[in-house]
């Protein structure tokens, strides 16, 4: 009987699996892209707040500009002061406001187009819908969901409430310098001083106001915003 066994050799040791660069490589650029989607949606969110909130003060300036003309309409250099500059600064209101409106575009057509190219790389023929009215095959769908990917077929992007936002700062501006113009040419008598200023401010109304329209014409985010896509 013995108590002694020979070892068995030691297998040699398998070298490790070379990793897969192209699947690293695919990886990596999945996640900058889903990186690039969240920070955008983020963009996209703040832009609709920061709207809200130039609006809201918009229509504080509104109501203190008129309590005031209201309160001080005997006063005859107050109240042409504040018809003539009160239209400036509703224009000026806008303008901030129709900013972060670019903005908001911006981050839409980006989203749209960043959908696309990861719905063309991670596509699925073989996915099944269900229910649901989206396409199976694809991943994202929210902003060709909204643009007429949908049950009804339409653009859901809620345009009215811009063009009436538009109206009423614009509306208002136009409205008040009309009223300063009126007022200035029935006053009398009226200084020199007070005319040019009512005069001067509609021009300068004007002036702002068909530079916003000109930025609007040939701005390329808007330019058949409203179609709907297939």
């Amino acid at each position: 009987m013995t108590f002694w066994r020979p070892r068995r050799p030691a297998m040699p040791s398998l070298p490790p699996p070379a990793p897969d660069l192209a699947a690293q490589r695919d990886q990596a650029r999945l996640v900058f892209m889903q990186h690039e989607y969240n920070s955008i949606r983020a963009e996209l969110v703040a832009a609709v707040t920061t709207q809200q909130t130039v609006m809201s003060y918009g229509l504080a300036a509104i109501a203190v500009i008129y309590t005031g003309l209201l309160a001080s309409w005997q006063n005859l250099a107050l109240r042409t002061g504040i018809l003539s500059l009160a239209p400036l600064l509703l224009v000026f209101v806008w303008f901030v406001w129709w900013g972060e409106v670019q903005r908001l575009g911006r981050a839409r057509w980006f989203l749209w187009d960043l959908e696309k190219k990861i719905n063309a790389q991670l596509r699925a023929p073989d996915a099944v819908a269900g229910e649901s009215d989206l396409p199976p095959a694809d991943v994202l769908h929210w902003e060709s969901w909204v643009r007429g990917r949908n049950r009804w077929k339409m653009n859901l992007h809620s345009r009215p409430a811009y063009h009436l936002a538009t109206g009423l700062l614009c509306g208002t501006g136009l409205g008040t310098t009309v009223l300063s113009v009126v007022l200035t040419a029935t006053t009398s008598p009226m200084s020199g001083g007070l005319r040019l200023l009512a005069y001067g401010g509609a021009a300068g109304f004007f002036v702002l106001c068909g530079y916003a329209l000109l930025s609007f014409r040939r701005n390329p985010l808007f330019r058949n915003n409203g179609r709907v896509i297939s």
